[in-house]
């Protein structure tokens, strides 16, 4: 039995069966709910978080990451940079140190040879010897890894440096010291030296005085003479040295000439000597032949 909400609905095609709509099964197929979605749709916006999570987890890594490389890249560059100048700290060093050695080993060894008699102040030779028993720094690297590293090295490399500076200055002061002393007293001695070479000379000059075959030579030697004097006078050690063998040879052909002058006057008194003797014998013989005639005068008168 259809009742006044029954439709019929009859297919416009034949051959087909008519179909009953019920206006209240329609209705209540709209209320009937929805089906329900699957576990898996319900999950994909968590999937999104994941994944978004991760990519940020992924930035952040990769940000800390060049973060690290630019750290260590500037780190590099800052040891670079700090080596750099250590090594052209370091080349400064070594030259100070061998300026240093080659003075130590050069002249500082030269004046360690001499002497306390040799200076007129021993005070000179133990300034050097303390000078010359100081211990140099080690030698050092830039061979190390870190900036900090690097500040040491080159702190180091500063106190190297000023101890180079200061013993360097320190010791050419005691050479210099030793050295003047030597001189100075080397310059007491030549000059004493020198005054006995005077004196000895004035001797000969004084002795030989008129007493020479050649005026000319003692008149050499007197004016070398005084030229000498002047210079011990004004302490001119190469002058007094040059002057030394001029007045050793003027003294020798003064001591010739006066050689000559004694030999000559010798000739000459033999020489009268024998003039003299010539004359007393001829004399003799001119009165024996005197007397012999009187004699035989006389004998001849007796006879007669």
């Amino acid at each position: 039995m259809l009742d006044d909400r029954t439709i019929l609905y009859a297919s416009p095609e034949p051959g087909t069966q008519t179909e009953l709509i019920n206006p209240n099964e329609i209705a209540a197929m709209a209320k009937k709910p929805a089906p329900r979605k699957p576990d898996h749709d319900d999950d994909h916006p968590m999937y999104v978080r994941m994944v978004l999570g991760s990519l940020a987890v992924l930035a952040v890594f990769a940000l800390i990451m060049v973060g690290i490389m630019v750290a260590n890249q500037r780190r590099e560059q800052q040891v670079a940079l700090y080596r750099t100048q250590c090594e052209h700290a370091m080349s400064g060093l070594e030259s100070k140190r061998t300026a240093y050695t080659q003075l130590r080993e050069g002249d500082g060894a030269q004046a360690g040879t001499i002497s306390d008699i040799q200076v007129d102040d021993t005070a000179t030779i133990r300034a050097l010897d303390e000078q010359l028993s100081a211990t140099m720094p080690e030698r050092i690297t830039c061979d190390v890894a870190s900036a900090a590293q690097y500040n040491d090295r080159l702190r180091l490399i500063d106190e190297h440096s000023e101890w180079f500076d200061a013993h360097t200055a320190s010791l050419q002061s005691a050479v210099d010291g030793v050295t003047a002393s030597k001189q100075s007293k080397d310059l007491a001695d030549r000059r004493e030296t020198f005054s006995a070479t005077l004196r000895e000379v004035q001797t000969t000059l004084d002795l030989t005085r008129g007493n020479v075959a050649d005026n000319a030579t003692w008149d050499d030697l007197s004016k070398l003479l005084a030229s000498a004097q002047q210079a011990h006078d004004a302490g001119d050690m190469g002058r007094m040295e040059a002057l030394e063998s001029e007045l050793s040879a003027a003294v020798e052909r003064v001591n010739a000439s006066r050689d000559q002058k004694i030999a000559d006057d010798e000739r000459k008194a033999a020489e009268q000597q024998r003039r003299a003797a010539e004359e007393k014998t001829k004399q003799e013989q001119q009165r024996a032949e005197q007397d012999k005639q009187k004699q035989d005068k006389q004998n001849q008168q007796k006879k007669d």
